[in-house]
């Protein structure tokens, strides 16, 4: 319910916020911590009251209360990622689809929730609005100008964002959603693509029990890409098919593991290890000992799987030194493994 809302929101926005906030006049004011105090995590509740802050306000205040809104989400005690994917939709209406604008409020927070929100609904808007079919929408394109904007490392996220379009756009067929994904021009832009896509699948899953899954084959949709040349798409895929583990076993941490055990192509096995790893640990944000005793509970084999799994959520999620903390608990080897793909995410920030 809550995408149909937002996508909705978005086209209401499109046709009447961009044009009226455009002729409105006035000094920018932060609304939001009294946004933050009256919705916190509710994002219908932000989405409504920032459209009528757009109605009444200039665009400077409208711009300064995104950007502290999202300080706020950083700074909160919960999983901030999706709540940034809505305002980036909403900031997607808002500028009247001008990715340009709106890269002023694009960056890392929230692992680039702000960037994957504004592409996340892209082709359903170009059909809506333009009478585009959506096998001819230009899915590169939207990606070139944010990269003009913000450089290789955003465009990098946009395509991200434009993953998640794509399984939404398909109605989460995950076949054809990769066929669309190989329209990018190297392995590492379809890998984000992929990723973007899987991400939203489990995420309509988490929500709605949507998306592609098959109960009676509980390793459905990856067992069909497993021994397929797209060897990146299928790590993704058991990347995000962990969590889908952890809910179908009430988030019971053996379990999960025995189900990543279960995987027929081993290759995956570690992937699946380190999907859990990275899920379990942004839901529990300030408990290292907590992650530690996880990863430690690991099989010696894919423990390092698990450690990197975790600092991508405390770096991406949470903060730097919780990264850091995390390493230094660790022996040598696993420590600078740990190090290392820290190292990699911060070089890879816009």
């Amino acid at each position: 319910m809550k995408s149909k809302f937002l996508l909705i929101t978005i086209v209401a926005a499109l046709v009447i916020v961009a044009l009226a906030a455009s002729n409105i006049e006035s000094s920018p004011v932060s609304y939001a911590d009294s946004i933050f105090e009256s919705c916190y995590n509710d994002d219908e509740c932000t989405i409504d009251k920032l459209y009528e802050l757009s109605q009444n306000n200039s665009t400077e205040t409208v711009f300064l209360t995104l950007d502290e809104l999202l300080d706020l989400y950083v700074d909160a005690d919960f999983y901030c990622h999706p709540a940034a994917h809505h305002l980036g939709e909403f900031l997607f209406g808002y500028v009247n689809r001008d990715l340009q604008k709106a890269s002023v409020l694009s960056d890392h927070r929230c692992a680039s929730g702000i960037m994957h929100g504004l592409l996340e609904n892209t082709i359903q808007i170009e059909n809506m609005l333009d009478g585009k079919p959506v096998e001819s929408v230009n899915i590169k394109e939207s990606c070139e100008t944010v990269q003009s904007a913000l450089g290789s490392n955003a465009k990098q996220e946009c395509i991200h964002g434009m993953g998640h379009s794509l399984i939404k756009t398909y109605n989460y067929n995950t076949t054809k959603a990769l066929e669309r994904c190989n329209e990018f021009d190297n392995w590492r832009e379809v890998y984000m693509c992929n990723g973007g896509l899987f991400m939203e699948n489990l995420g309509e899953y988490a929500e709605s029990r949507g998306g592609d899954f098959d109960e009676s084959d509980l390793y459905h949709p990856c067992n069909q890409i497993d021994g397929t040349e797209n060897s990146e798409a299928a790590t993704l895929c058991h990347r995000y098919q962990a969590n889908y583990f952890l809910i179908q076993t009430g988030y019971d941490l053996q379990s999960a593991f025995s189900l990543c055990s279960g995987i027929e192509d081993q290759r995956y096995i570690a992937v699946c290890y380190k999907g859990i790893s990275a899920h379990m640990t942004k839901d529990n944000f300030n408990d290292l000992d907590k992650t530690q005793s996880m990863c430690l509970s690991t099989p010696d084999k894919y423990r390092e799987a698990c450690i990197i799994g975790a600092v991508e959520s405390l770096t991406r999620f949470v903060s730097e030194q919780k990264a850091e903390d995390f390493c230094q608990r660790f022996n040598e080897k696993l420590n600078d493994a740990c190090q290392t793909r820290m190292n990699s995410l911060l070089d890879s920030r816009f």
